[in-house]
């Protein structure tokens, strides 16, 4: 990816978590009807879930930064640019974001909202990692160039080549 000024970076990280937040709150909710843990649809829980997704997703990107933390081990499988890096890179962020958000996102609607027992925590963790993860591989596949170029254009950013 070409070098971002920092507040397209920003911006970037901010729009791509909408699409993510949508996808994922939607996602659980239907993992959790089709279990039986809740009943039918419910709109609030949905909304609450949305924007407290978006939140930590933000707060992956901007505080944890998954990029600058898979950037040594993406580039051992080829170089910058290549598309071996590229899948590793994709690969490995995705797991960062994925593992961060299951794993708080789980406690909030179990143990925060349900007050369920721990033991719906572990389990909503496993049967979620992975549908979860897939989701976002595939909305970051869509969603990346799209909105990196959204981002760079809100914030008079050209692409450098």
């Amino acid at each position: 990816m070409p070098e971002m000024k920092k507040s397209t970076a920003i911006t970037n990280v901010l729009l791509f978590n909408i699409p993510m937040a949508l996808a994922v709150s939607a996602m659980c909710q239907g993992i959790a009807i089709a279990q039986g843990s809740v009943p039918h649809w419910i709109w609030p829980m949905y909304w609450i879930n949305v924007i407290i997704a978006w939140v930590i997703a933000d707060i992956i990107g901007i505080c944890v930064q998954p990029p600058k933390r898979s950037f040594a081990a993406a580039a051992k499988a080829g170089q910058p640019g290549s598309k071996e890096f590229g899948k590793k890179m994709g690969i490995l962020v995705n797991t960062w974001y994925t593992t961060i958000l299951v794993v708080c996102m789980t406690i909030l609607n179990t143990q925060i909202l349900a007050h369920a027992p721990f033991i719906g925590t572990i389990m909503g963790i496993l049967i979620n990692y992975i549908p979860v993860w897939v989701l976002c591989m595939i909305i970051s596949a869509v969603c990346m160039k799209p909105i990196e170029n959204l981002a760079r254009k809100l914030c008079n950013d050209p692409v450098q080549r």
